[in-house]
């Protein structure tokens, strides 16, 4: 309950503040709507969202790579960890990528299994026109997070670090990931967490990194399985890995910026520039990184 004052502050504002950003030009999430005909369940169904380390599921399917790897896929589309937590709990996935404090929290609704970790780091961006360079600088400014989640996590260790009381610094929800990156291009935010690969274009926008969670403990995001069987699990990491070498290549640039394009909605011009972060290999689950997120749950 500490930190409840954060999350209720201006509720309506932050509602307006999504209406504007919305009015952009963009293309806007798709529910998922139930099939009534029915589901194959000989195809594995993927739930994914712009993130880093869902580049090489995009890329199996452009490519070609999962038919030729015999793995029979279906992508699910979405724009915010929140509509893939539906997808779980409504039995429409049968692999996932979230993280592991959605997972602590769905598996006392769903069977849910944290199969493989990987690397998906995150950055606080702050606006470029603030004169800030630490979190202690942002007292009564406004930091965009999705509530429970990695980000809500990493913010609270920023917090934690620099010795920031809670009710000092204001996190509306923004959930979509691409919706959180075109409020702070607006400035119609201070800050966002957010992950690859609207972190580094946000920077090549002038705004400012200021903080990096790679290569610090715990690795929160990982893929999870509903459904999926221990042969469908090891398959799929096999695709990812498979994939994330096959995308190093120079012939395969091109379509690897193509699918920022269509995927990610970057625009052309800064998708054919931009140095793109490489996935990183998926590795098991950490018991340390499982228990930490625990234990962060555990005291909201």
């Amino acid at each position: 309950m500490k930190r409840l004052h954060s999350y209720l502050f201006l509720n309506l504002y932050s509602l307006i503040l999504f209406l504007l950003a919305s009015c952009s030009q963009r293309q806007e999430a798709m529910p998922y709507e139930a099939d009534s005909t029915g589901i194959d369940t000989t195809v594995l169904r993927v739930a994914v969202m712009p993130a880093m380390s869902c580049l090489p599921v995009y890329y199996a399917e452009r490519s070609g790579l999962a038919d030729s790897m015999g793995l029979e896929m279906t992508i699910l589309r979405y724009q915010a960890q929140m509509d893939i937590d539906t997808a779980i709990t409504g039995g429409h996935a049968d692999i996932a990528f979230t993280d592991l404090i959605r997972i602590c929290r769905l598996k006392k609704q769903i069977k849910l299994t944290a199969f493989a970790s990987c690397d998906e780091p995150l950055s606080l961006i702050s606006l470029k026109t603030k004169r800030v360079k630490q979190v202690n600088q942002m007292k009564e400014q406004m930091i965009a997070v999705s509530r429970l989640s990695a980000t809500d996590y990493w913010c609270d260790r920023l917090l934690d670090s620099t010795h920031t009381n809670y009710d000092d610094i204001y996190r509306p929800q923004v959930n979509d990931v691409r919706l959180r990156a075109e409020m702070l291009r607006q400035g119609l935010i201070d800050a966002a967490m957010m992950g690859e690969p609207y972190a580094t274009w946000m920077t090549m926008l002038g705004h400012k990194r200021i903080f990096q969670s790679k290569g610090k403990q715990p690795r929160l995001y990982a893929w999870a399985a509903t459904t999926a069987t221990n042969k469908q699990q090891k398959a799929f990491c096999n695709l990812l890995n498979s994939a994330i070498l096959l995308m190093e290549r120079d012939d395969q640039v091109p379509l690897v910026r193509d699918i920022l394009k269509q995927e990610y909605q970057m625009p052309p011009a800064l998708a054919d520039t931009l140095v793109i972060p490489k996935p990183i290999r998926t590795s098991d689950i950490r018991k340390s990184d499982m228990a930490e997120a625990e234990k962060w749950l555990g005291h909201e």
